[in-house]
């Protein structure tokens, strides 16, 4: 009998957030570098406007975190491994380009990429131009007048639009695939939180977490996350939750689907239901609690 004990996590103050360096990522499916590359870059340039938009939209300014996770937002996991090092070093420290030698090894231009993002736009909604935060290192950044880029609301609404288009998916294919991603990843989320409150207090098996997570699902999602689903299986039957091997957040990230609502809609439902972290003692309760849990929020799934 093995048991699974942690000292470390504590689920009820933690979401469940990581990102994966490229070294850890699943091989992906074969793909030209090239379209790879322009397919993560087009995207990550939609969020950042989807971000600060957003931001704008509600009088918030980004902080520093919101802009890295932009930056790994996009499925890094689908381009050539030197893109992925150089990225991840940009990442780290934006002032650097360290990825301009590799986007010139493989022939992408920002400037014709962000020429054809643009045209996509204006074909969407003509009366919208935010400014696509993509350039070359010999262009001149020019200015921003946030008053003549359109209407916030019709602005996010477009960016939406193109992000399905930039993927290869209808805006109705896109919202299938993330509300498939949700369904999983609000089920992922009840496991980790039982999984991880039981190693907080007496323990769990081995063979009891494997209970809560082998029974998830993942037919409907789309394939990468289906991958990175299997990946990081064998990850949570152990009681890993973070750490640079695990590779499902960034494709969550990719679909739109908020890990951090899921968790928050979990722990507000224990808080409703007045459920506490147990004592040895008292963990065979807690679990029957979180299983009346998982059958409320689950039912009719």
């Amino acid at each position: 009998m093995h048991t699974l004990r942690s000292l470390l996590v504590s689920a009820l103050l933690l979401p469940f957030c990581w990102h994966a360096p490229a070294s850890a990522l699943p091989e992906p499916e074969a793909a030209e570098p090239k379209q790879a590359i322009e397919q993560f870059l087009g995207l990550t340039a939609i969020w950042m406007l989807e971000m600060e938009w957003t931001h704008a939209y509600a009088n918030k300014t980004p902080r520093a975190e919101d802009f890295r996770n932009a930056m790994l937002a996009a499925g890094l996991q689908q381009c050539p491994a030197d893109f992925q090092e150089a990225w991840l070093r940009q990442t780290a420290k934006p002032g650097r380009n360290y990825a301009a030698p590799v986007l010139r090894k493989y022939g992408v231009s920002l400037k014709d990429l962000r020429e054809r993002l643009q045209g996509k736009l204006f074909k969407i909604n003509p009366q919208v131009h935010p400014p696509i935060p993509l350039y070359d290192e010999d262009e001149k950044i020019p200015r921003m007048d946030p008053r003549t880029c359109g209407d916030p609301k019709a602005i996010l609404n477009a960016l939406a639009v193109l992000r399905a288009e930039v993927m290869g998916l209808t805006p109705a294919q896109l919202a299938q695939a993330r509300q498939s991603i949700e369904r999983v990843m609000l089920e992922f989320t009840l496991a980790y939180m039982e999984t991880a409150i039981c190693m907080n207090s007496g323990g769990i098996r081995e063979s009891q977490v494997k209970a809560l997570f082998s029974p998830i699902s993942t037919e409907g999602c789309p394939e990468d996350f289906r991958r990175a689903w299997q990946h990081d299986l064998p990850f949570f039957l152990k009681g890993h939750f973070t750490g640079p091997e695990l590779t499902l957040s960034t494709v969550c990230k990719k679909y739109g689907a908020s890990e951090q609502e899921a968790f928050l809609k979990v722990r507000k439902k224990m808080k409703e239901w007045d459920i506490q972290p147990p004592t040895p003692q008292t963990q065979p309760a807690f679990r029957r609690d979180m299983q009346e849990i998982r059958e409320n929020m689950l039912g009719g799934r």
